[in-house]
């Protein structure tokens, strides 16, 4: 059986890690959900060519030992690809036989603020990053994805979206 590769972007605050989770956990049998934040954790955070590289080279070891393994049938991938190339320089060092499936959530600026606040509330953000969210958003326009409006709908309605297009 081919296997799946579901990658789902969007701006930070939007619900990619508690939709990749629903899938895994709900949605899906012999599935993995990885996180592209997981090789961005590190303190002092630095965003720099060594760092980036790095956490590029991670990230797609982490996806081909999970395509390679012969227990997963689908790997479902969230993170921040507000542009194309971040994409296809993940995707270029990827090997194995399978299909690319590539959504983006796309909020209004009301809900992503909604969203944003609740996590702020919650200890998970810090105000000062809802900006640059909130910039992002419109980034996602160029990226080669379906696009899914999250405007009003919890991720349970949006899970659905992604599997009738993953054929799922």
């Amino acid at each position: 059986m081919k296997k799946k590769l579901i990658l789902i972007g969007g701006p930070m605050g939007v619900g990619k890690t508690i939709l990749g989770k629903y899938l895994v956990e709900k949605k899906l049998n012999n599935a993995i959900f990885l996180d592209g934040d997981w090789c961005w954790y590190m303190h002092p955070w630095t965003f720099n060519e060594e760092n980036k590289a790095m956490v590029l080279r991670n990230i797609q070891f982490l996806l081909n030992s999970y395509l390679a393994n012969s227990q997963f049938e689908t790997i479902v991938f969230v993170w921040v690809m507000h542009q194309q190339t971040i994409v296809d320089d993940i995707l270029r060092g990827l090997q194995g036989d399978f299909d690319v499936y590539s959504y983006s959530l796309i909020p209004s600026e009301k809900e992503l603020t909604k969203r944003f606040e609740k996590d702020i509330k919650q200890g998970v953000r810090s105000p000062e990053a809802l900006p640059g969210a909130i910039d992002r958003i419109k980034m996602y326009q160029d990226v080669n994805s379906i696009k899914i409006d999250v405007t009003n709908r919890e991720y349970p309605q949006v899970s659905e979206d992604i599997l009738k297009n993953s054929n799922l």
